[in-house]
């Protein structure tokens, strides 16, 4: 028997019994075995790590948005011009490449399924495993409300790119009221403003989801072993979602630094250029704020679809359309109106960047707090390439990484960024990828 050894407990811990047939939970104080680094110290908990993914599509220009790099540092690009003002937060990841083996490249695909599950896709649409964040998730979420947060500016449920198996996919919110009630109706609110009461809805799901079980079981037993593995990652992710929901059963423990907002007005989110920046301006500061309220540590936004289909008012031709139809300007050597919605996408990440750096938290802000990673499907659209996609952080992960950085690889696999980023949230691994796109290389230039 080991005497003296202490183990974390959970800020939720409950002690449970039965009383003359009857359940009983009853809650305790707040112990520092609930954060074992600080025990006895008398230090003040440091905020957690929180990660998260920022897409665009249709990605770059050549030669117009990649850095420069002298003495004094580096220099923006045309195009990466808008992030000037927050560009002391960033790193800049050129020159990484989805490696195929062979395999097609499916356009606008490829690229973000070898990014971010390690695997070049062999049928078009079809990702062959989870992706990557969802191990950190995992890692960072699983006593928080919501394990991940996700949502899409476009207001198509279809734009998301975050997969927990090859079968199942997070659903991203599509408006910034159905974020917010999400988050802040559903009971949120500070300790002694009224009594907590949680949705009926949430209680509702879970006796759905319990209900199932023994039809699970029967159904088991008709399948073969491939359908069996199949439905038992289904139900793996069931029961997170389960474990989620009873979360939300129990009164949340929120910082006393966090601010709750008001509920936001109906907006019309479309692919029109304007309405994606005001939904994503919107979402960014609910979801900033969720974070700040330690609702969730994880998260994955969408600012322009993959194939981008962003169009201005009153426009017929899209982002994507523009990339293969517009002629290349002969004066000035690229195709004016592709790159103008470039731009655009560099202000969308511009603004969610200083979203996240607005908000106050101990000594700092919350970005810094952050590791956000942000990339594309592809680099140059009008030839679907997949080598060199861009790609950028943002934040400081809480010490663990140092911003100001152009790393430039020359054909690396794309894999050592998933490896890098899974690496600093604490995933326990080692080696990650398959095919020419294994490695056990971490990105070490941006470590700190």
């Amino acid at each position: 028997m080991s005497f003296g050894r202490t183990y974390p407990l959970s800020r939720r811990t409950l002690l449970r019994g039965m009383f003359q047939g009857s359940a009983l939970a009853i809650g305790l104080p707040w112990l520092e075995g609930m954060f074992p680094a600080f025990a006895g110290t008398g230090a003040v908990r440091q905020p957690p790590l929180r990660f998260g993914t920022w897409f665009w599509g249709c990605g770059v220009t050549p030669g117009r948005w990649s850095p420069t790099v002298d003495e004094a540092g580096f220099g923006l690009q045309p195009e990466s011009m808008p992030l000037e003002p927050i560009k002391q937060h960033l790193n800049f990841l050129t020159g990484f490449d989805a490696i195929l083996d062979g395999r097609p490249n499916h356009v606008h695909v490829s690229g973000t399924f070898s990014l971010r599950s390690g695997v070049a896709p062999l049928k078009f649409g079809v990702i062959e495993g989870g992706t990557f964040e969802t191990a950190i998730a995992d890692r960072l979420g699983a006593g928080t409300r919501f394990k991940t947060l996700d949502f899409t500016a476009t207001g198509n449920p279809a734009d998301t790119y975050s997969y927990r198996s090859a079968q199942v996919r997070n659903t991203p919110e599509t408006s910034a009221r159905a974020l917010y009630d999400r988050i802040f109706a559903a009971g949120l609110r500070k300790p002694g403003e009224g009594e907590f009461k949680p949705d009926p809805k949430t209680l509702s799901r879970i006796s759905v989801l319990s209900a199932v079980s023994d039809q699970r079981k029967a159904l088991e037993a008709n399948l073969g072993a491939e359908d069996r593995r199949r439905l038992d990652q289904y139900f793996t992710s069931v029961r997170e979602v389960e474990q989620q929901l009873e979360l939300q059963t129990e009164e949340p423990v929120i910082p006393e630094a966090c601010q709750l907002p008001e509920r936001p007005g109906e907006h019309d989110a479309n692919y029109d250029l304007a309405n994606v920046h005001e939904n994503h301006k919107l979402m960014a500061k609910l979801l900033a704020l969720a974070m700040a309220c330690d609702q969730t540590r994880n998260f994955n936004v969408v600012f322009s679809n993959s194939a981008s289909s962003l169009h201005r008012s009153g426009e017929a031709s899209s982002h994507h359309l523009y990339t293969h139809e517009e002629f290349t300007d002969p004066d000035v050597g690229y195709q004016i109106e592709t790159s103008k919605f470039v731009v655009e996408n560099m202000k969308g990440w511009a603004a969610f960047v200083q979203a996240l750096a607005d908000v106050p938290e101990g000594d700092g802000t919350l970005l810094d707090n952050c590791l956000v990673f942000a990339h594309s499907d592809t680099s140059w659209a009008k030839i679907h390439a997949v080598q060199g996609i861009p790609m950028m952080t943002a934040g400081r992960a809480g010490g663990r990484i140092k911003t100001g950085q152009v790393v430039t690889a020359n054909g690396d696999p794309i894999t050592r960024v998933g490896l890098t980023m899974q690496q600093i949230a604490g995933v326990p691994i080692e080696r990650w990828g398959t095919r020419s796109m294994e490695t056990d290389d971490s990105v070490s230039q941006i470590l700190a």
